[in-house]
């Protein structure tokens, strides 16, 4: 391996594979520094938004895709949203880190695996990097090394504030493929505290799981465990549990410093209300390479240039919808359960529902196994 490099990759997940590829594309030198070995066990729930489609432009990742989406309050009711194109598509970590690493080899970056960072140094007009007891220096360094990754750590940066996901395989005995009615994913506000459970088709098995805004802890487990049983797969074979954290950036956590940026889960670029973050990993990846090249070009700090792009195109990807989703969490699913019982409030929903889609003619509502669908 080259000693010296235009950018280093710290990490070959979503964020830090878009990154070599575009740094490559521009014309760099750009080695990726791996510490697993590919595949790798990567704990994910694997829904692809309509907005990770986009950035993939059509790149055959998904096992499954749905115009469908079942939101599930409890067992008492159901808003189906159902669109032209697809909504969410599923897939596994191993598929989409395997699809985006190609893409950067392909592209011209190096990459090796094995290799885990121990330490993070400006020097002079660049960075060192140690790697056990190895060294490599670049202009440039991206860290993507995921939500609890040590870059933060050793550049002496506060850690990020964490949520947590946790999730099981189930597989159908005698009963065929694993399905929902209608081909839908589904999602449930009423799972979990400050968060959501849900349900994703993957082909043999069903991913099912929940979020939560809060950390990790085995209130989440106990929530997972009474979501399966509410859809009726307590007793299929599963596999897991899986838990995974999820960071929730705050405004002053820092997106880089003066030589080093942080990219996907590493910057705290995730929904803070899906938990969502695929297709900020790979945007925020694809930028930070771009800010590398404005910096050099600008003469402009190259963290100046990365913050600025972040938060004209990335913040307000994963924070939109903040404030609707802070409300509705904060009214608690003991709440949201009794309304969805209380014949009064379910009627409330319906004309609501219809008012807020008087412009689509794509959804449908279904109360209490019911459906009432919108006129036109």
């Amino acid at each position: 391996m080259s000693e010296t490099f235009d950018v280093i990759v710290v990490g070959a997940g979503p964020a830090g594979s878009s990154c070599a590829r575009r740094a490559a594309e521009l014309g760099f030198s750009v080695t990726v520094l791996e510490r697993s070995t590919f595949p790798r066990s990567k704990p994910c729930g694997g829904g692809l938004t309509e907005r990770s489609l986009r950035l993939l432009k059509g790149e055959q990742t998904p096992r499954r895709r749905f115009d469908t989406i079942e939101i599930a309050f409890d067992r008492h009711l159901s808003l189906l949203v159902s669109g032209r194109e697809t909504l969410i598509a599923t897939t596994t970590r191993a598929e989409l880190d395997a699809l985006l690493l190609r893409a950067a080899t392909a592209a011209g970056a190096e990459v090796e695996f094995g290799r885990a960072v121990t330490g993070l140094t400006h020097e002079g007009e660049g960075v060192r990097v140690r790697v056990g007891s190895d060294s490599v220096t670049a202009r440039h360094v991206v860290v993507a090394d995921g939500a609890r990754g040590a870059g933060r750590r050793m550049l002496g940066l506060s850690p990020l504030l964490m949520g947590g996901g946790i999730y099981v395989r189930v597989f159908p005995g005698s009963d065929g493929l694993p399905e929902l009615p209608g081909g839908r994913v589904l999602f449930d506000p009423t799972a979990a505290k400050r968060g959501y459970g849900w349900v994703f088709p993957k082909g043999d098995h069903l991913n099912i799981g929940v979020f939560s805004q809060c950390e990790l802890s085995a209130r989440l487990k106990r929530d997972l465990d009474a979501f399966v049983a509410l859809r009726g797969f307590g007793a299929w074979r599963s596999e897991g549990p899986f838990a995974f954290p999820v960071p929730i950036r705050r405004p002053a956590d820092a997106l880089g410093t003066d030589r080093v940026l942080f990219a996907g889960d590493a910057a705290g670029l995730v929904n803070p209300v899906t938990g969502e973050g695929i297709s900020a990993a790979i945007l925020s990846g694809r930028l930070a390479a771009e800010a590398v090249s404005e910096s050099l070009d600008t003469g402009q700090a190259v963290s100046a240039s990365y913050t600025r792009r972040i938060h004209a195109e990335v913040v307000p990807m994963t924070d939109g919808s903040r404030k609707k989703g802070d409300f509705v969490y904060g009214l608690g699913p003991g709440f949201l359960k009794l309304a969805a019982r209380t014949p009064v409030l379910r009627a409330i929903i319906a004309p609501a529902w219809r008012a807020a889609t008087r412009d689509n003619d794509a959804f449908s509502l279904t109360v209490a196994g019911g459906p009432l669908r919108r006129r036109a």
